[in-house]
């Protein structure tokens, strides 16, 4: 009876393992799709950014949603606004063209250049495409406004660096149990884990490296840095999962009583 106990926890044993292999194959290729998903958005997002950059500047003192418009306007106000940790920038400008007394208040975003070197009473040029404020200049600075970068492609991008690195981790976890299973009574080799930590190391660093990456039009040179960091992390990775497993072998064959004893 004792013995059919054992062939039966032996048996769930190995159910439960091949349940948990699929539920980890599953969720890596899910990760994997959806970062294809988000890849193909990129281009999609980027659009806007491709347009304005090639639309030419409209001729003095018209404007036109075909090309980039410079309005004149000067500086009313200047503000900083704390929510927790997160800044928030704001310039008020009042524009050369518009009634006395109309005023647009604009959030900037990226480097504070112009928001820095500004002060009130100064007149800047506001760089209108699409009916939209994308940037502000100040003599040879320009820096671009909040809404600016909303329809680019890092946040969308970002997402996919992070699912496609957890995704492939993940699957390689899954293709080690799975193919290079340990010996019964062997300790887990450090190959899987590896893999997992590699994924997890470059999912959570490439998902800011693109997100706040320059603006350059699908984010190319954020992952261009992303491509470059891959091997020296993978090496890195597999480094910080070999060691522990060898050093605690090291202390296992140390204590092990010698060849013969009684």
């Amino acid at each position: 009876m004792g013995e059919t106990d054992v062939v039966g926890g032996a048996r769930e044993g190995i159910r439960q393992s091949a349940g948990w292999a699929r539920r980890v194959r599953a969720f890596g290729l899910l990760l994997v799709l959806v970062s294809g998903v988000l890849f193909a958005l990129v281009p999609l997002a980027e659009r806007d950014n491709r347009a304005y950059a090639a639309a030419p500047d409209c001729p003095v003192g018209t404007r036109s949603d075909t090309c980039r418009a410079a309005v004149v306007a000067t500086v009313t106000d200047k503000k900083t606004d704390f929510s927790g940790k997160t800044h928030k920038y704001f310039l008020t400008l009042r524009y050369t063209d518009r009634p006395e007394g109309v005023e647009h208040r604009v959030r900037m975003d990226g480097s504070l250049q112009v928001y820095d070197s500004v002060r009130h009473g100064d007149r800047v040029t506001g760089i209108y495409w699409n009916d939209e404020l994308r940037a502000i200049r100040f003599g040879s600075l320009t820096q671009e406004t909040y809404r600016s970068p909303v329809h680019d492609g890092r946040l969308p991008g970002a997402f996919a660096v992070a699912s496609l690195a957890s995704g492939l981790g993940l699957l390689s976890y899954w293709w080690w149990l799975r193919y290079r299973p340990a010996p019964n009574g062997a300790t887990q080799t450090w190959e899987p884990i590896a893999g997992l930590v590699a994924g997890l190391v470059l999912a959570l660093g490439g998902f800011p490296i693109v997100l706040m990456g320059s603006d350059d039009g699908g984010g190319g040179t954020s992952f261009k840095v992303m491509a470059w960091a891959t091997v020296p992390i993978l090496l890195l990775s597999v480094l910080w999962s070999w060691w522990p497993v060898r050093r605690g072998a090291s202390k296992v064959a140390g204590v092990a009583p010698p060849s013969g004893s009684a």
